[in-house]
């Protein structure tokens, strides 16, 4: 049963901070993406929010590493969960992204 809490409870950190990354990282690019005009400026401003999000990731599951003593539950389990929901995460809110674009052109 702690392998459960510990994954259900992975999968809502995951979750959370990939909501949050998409809705403050990559909403608000696609946002200043449509007002801008130079190619160049969306490039490099493509590639800082890359790695803004990667060091994202990286520090969940470091938090999710670090934490893995004090949690109730299977630490294994924990960090299994955290992945998994970052990285779906990021493919369900894109794949959101890429319906509205289309329904609106």
């Amino acid at each position: 049963m702690t392998y459960v809490i510990g994954a259900i409870a992975g999968l809502i950190l995951g979750g959370a901070v990939g909501y949050l990354k998409n809705l403050f990282l990559w909403q608000r690019y696609l946002q200043e993406s449509e007002k801008k005009t130079a190619e160049e400026e969306k490039v490099g401003g493509l590639y800082a929010r890359a790695l803004i999000s990667y060091a994202v990731n990286i520090l969940t599951l470091l938090l999710a590493f670090v934490v893995r003593n004090i949690v109730p539950f299977d630490e294994a389990a924990f960090l299994i969960g955290t992945a998994i929901a970052l990285v779906v995460m990021n493919k369900i809110l894109a794949a959101g992204q890429k319906k509205t674009m289309e329904k609106e052109a």
